[in-house]
Formats: C-alpha cells, structure tokens, sequence
C-alpha cells in the first residue's frame, strides 16, 4: 500500500470518526459544522508537520548542509508567515492566497507545456511541485478557520488542479505530488461541507426568527 491511500484512508476514517461523534452528541448543525471545520485544520496540520519533516529529513540528506537547510527555509518560512497572516488577518490574507494559488496553478500549466524545463528545474530543486501544494496548503487550511468556505475551494483546487495537469501534461513525477494533494483535497472538502451546513444552520435560525 503506497503513502497516499495510507495518507486518504487515515485522513477519511478520522472525518468519519469524528463525524460519527459529532451526529451522535449534537444536534445543532452549527456545532456540528464547527467540529468539522477544526476537523479538517487538525487532518491539514498533522499532514502539514510529518509533510514537512519527511521533506526536510530529504533535503538535508541530500544537498544536505547549509544548501539543504537554506531550501526547507525558503518554504518553511513564507509558509508560516502566511499560516500567521491567514488567523490575525483573514480578510487581506483571503485575495492574496488566492493570488498565489492562481499563479502557482498557472506556473504548472506553463511547465507543462515545457517539460525539459520542469525536469531541469526538479533536478536542481527537488519537488518544487508537491513542495508548493504543502506550503500554500497550510496558510489555506489556517484561513479556513476564519473563512471556510474559500479555504475549501483553495484547498480543493490545490488538491486537484496541478495533480492533473500534471497527469495530463505528462510533466513531471506524479507519486509525490498525489501524496502531497490527497489530503489538502480532503481537508478542502471537509470544510465545504462544514461551510454548507453552517449556511443551513444560519438560513434556518432566520426563517425561525422571521416566523417567531
């Protein structure tokens, strides 16, 4: 059994788990929402830790030294400085992940199109691809917290999108980037249904409001 159907089948039991609590315990569909939510950024940041050690534990073996350390840095970093900015400030932090997202995604049409350039630049950097999916993963499953409903069509898209234009294109290699998109694509989906049901909850306690 290969790493992602290890990585979606415990992501998918856990959701199932705590679905299961949830349905049993509470009734109000708010709540149930809300345990979902933080579902989906507890599955994103326990992905996000062992994603991060197993890439870092990759470069320091190999460029290894300061070169290694200086590579994990330069996602590490941007990527808690966005995790930052997606909890104390939502709203500016929404637009600009979805820039970033839409450039990423472009990025990969673009080597797809090109894919001697894609294999020089792996080469030189590792899986820049599946590395990128992580970093921007995280600050989006943070974001939806606060806004739950976008981080679950950014995560969604980052989950989907450059796996396939990657299969399509032919571009590059697809086992580290399908370990690296199941669970931002599960986590994604967890959080529109969470955003869906607590739409439910507020367009019912308003009819109830109205009717009172």
């Amino acid at each position: 059994m290969n790493i992602p159907i290890i990585l979606a089948l415990g992501a998918i039991i856990v959701v199932a788990v705590v679905l299961g609590i949830v349905f049993a315990r509470e009734k109000d569909p708010l709540r149930r929402a809300t345990a979902l939510k933080w579902t989906g950024a507890a599955i994103m940041a326990v992905f996000t830790v062992l994603g991060g050690v197993f890439i870092g534990g990759y470069a320091m073996s190999d460029p290894g030294g300061n070169t290694g350390l200086l590579m994990t840095l330069a996602w590490v970093l941007p990527m808690l400085v966005l995790a930052v900015a997606a909890w104390f400030w939502p709203a500016p932090t929404a637009p600009l992940l979805i820039a970033l997202t839409s450039a990423f995604i472009a990025a990969c049409v673009w080597l797809a199109f090109d894919p001697a350039a894609l294999r020089s630049f792996i080469s030189d950097n590792g899986p820049v691809i599946a590395v990128s999916v992580v970093a921007l993963a995280f600050p989006a499953a943070v974001l939806g917290l606060k806004r739950t409903a976008v981080a679950g069509w950014l995560l969604v898209s980052l989950g989907v999108l450059p796996l396939l234009i990657t299969v399509i294109g032919r571009s590059g290699p697809v086992a580290s980037l399908t370990a690296a998109s199941v669970v931002p694509l599960i986590a994604g989906i967890v959080y529109l249904v969470s955003a869906r049901m607590a739409r439910g909850s507020s367009a019912s306690g308003n009819i109830r409001a109205a009717a009172a």
